[in-house]
């Protein structure tokens, strides 16, 4: 019999790298940031840490949109070979290999964008985040709810969330809540349905390797078809938005 899969963040960030920001649902979390940071944060305060932050790409799309130099980006990563990858699109900024790295200075934005669903400790990682978020500083989150299916155990979900007690810990961390919303329904959801049905497939065809024509016109129709969930408060989505007090 074949061993059980067991998640690897080097391997699967090797894998999918060159696919992943391209991903529909990708897409649409990274629109929902640059949107909040772009609608939330004044101008020249907008100085970014992502937490988790993978390959870089979020990153590289906040620096792009907003024009922020690379002493005023920060990320860290519990993979060596995102590290990498992300050292190499934003030369110059604070970006570790570690789980509670060690920074000099606060940052004014905290994204934390799909990692708490993959670790048991993630109120620690909410308390460190509100350690280094400048007073009136903005916390963006997004994590998953609902059942955890076949694409959520490939890329190690440890649980899901139910979006009021999620808000609850973390107004009790230290962040006024401005926005909490599910995202998702009825598409996404049924995407992570249809997936349980073949994953090997979908994983092999869809999520590793590279960015084929097929795929990338399956995810951008996907993609617009998705956004359709802005307008329905339902689904597998959280996305959280607090400001940490002056």
């Amino acid at each position: 019999m074949p061993e059980p899969y067991r998640y690897d963040p080097n391997v699967y960030w090797q894998a999918t790298e060159q696919a992943y920001p391209y991903y529909p649902t990708v897409r649409h979390r990274r629109r929902f940031i640059l949107k909040t940071i772009d609608r939330l944060q004044p101008a020249g305060r907008r100085s970014t840490f992502d937490f988790g932050c993978g390959e870089g790409t979020l990153l590289r799309s906040v620096q792009v949109r907003f024009g922020l130099t690379p002493g005023e980006l920060g990320g860290c990563d519990i993979s060596q070979a995102a590290i990498e990858r992300a050292r190499v699109k934003l030369p110059g900024s604070t970006l570790s290999h570690a789980l509670y790295p060690q920074l000099r200075d606060a940052y004014d934005v905290l994204i934390c964008c799909e990692v708490i669903e993959h670790s048991t400790e993630y109120a620690d990682i909410l308390r460190w985040m509100y350690a280094h978020t400048a007073p009136g500083g903005l916390l963006i989150l997004t994590t998953q709810t609902g059942k955890i299916h076949a694409s959520d155990r490939y890329t190690g979900h440890a649980q899901h969330f139910k979006l009021r007690p999620l808000c609850a810990l973390v107004e009790e961390t230290g962040w006024r809540i401005g926005k909490a919303r599910l995202w998702g329904w009825p598409f996404f959801t049924l995407q992570k349905y249809l997936t349980d049905v073949s994953f090997p497939v979908v994983r092999e065809r869809c999520l590793e390797g590279a960015l084929t024509p097929g795929k990338s016109l399956l995810f951008s129709a996907a993609y617009l078809a998705y956004c359709l969930h802005d307008f329905i408060p339902f689904g597998p989505q959280i996305y959280i938005v607090g400001r940490k007090p002056r």
